[in-house]
């Protein structure tokens, strides 16, 4: 091989290195949707209004057992971080029935607040989500800064929410 083409090789291979790095690294994250929502008690929320405080945004539904398990693990990290303005909004999917949401949230009374997306359209906003359990931390600023699929590992969620808290 000659040495203009271990040039090129190397120029081709640090070009990609750093599309990847911009990718996965250095690329800002995404702003989190404009979504005006109701909650099954009626309370219009408003996401952009809620800028200044992180939010956890997690998409479930009664049907899913992995859902259901982690209830515990999301009311403890909302009743230990809300004093210092952090919240949860738990969105249950448009193919659950509204009845067994409402069942749900009365049987085991959610500390935080609890939106039924009839039409899908807060899962459309926030990129399509259709699998439950799905979670975003949003920064203050606004920022998804976290996206996670799958029951929460509390240790990690609870290290990320205190890091946006102090």
């Amino acid at each position: 091989m000659t040495k203009t083409k271990i040039t090129i090789s190397v120029i081709f291979i640090l070009a990609l290195a750093g599309a990847n790095a911009w990718q996965y690294w250095l690329k800002p994250a995404p702003m989190a949707p404009e979504l005006n929502m109701m909650t099954l008690t009626g309370e219009r929320i408003d996401l952009q209004a809620l800028q200044g405080k992180p939010v956890l945004v997690t998409f479930w539904a009664s049907s899913c057992g992995l859902c259901l398990m982690e209830i515990d693990d999301l009311i403890a990290l909302h009743n230990k971080y809300q004093a210092q303005g952090y919240t949860t909004l738990a969105v249950a999917l448009s193919y659950d029935s509204l009845p067994a949401v409402q069942a749900i949230s009365q049987k085991k009374p959610l500390p935080y607040k609890v939106i039924y997306d009839k039409q899908g359209n807060y899962a459309k906003a926030f990129g399509g989500v259709s699998m439950t359990p799905t979670h975003f931390l949003i920064s203050a600023d606004g920022h998804i800064i976290w996206k996670n699929i799958g029951p929460v590992n509390r240790t990690e969620l609870d290290a990320l929410i205190g890091s946006l808290v102090s």
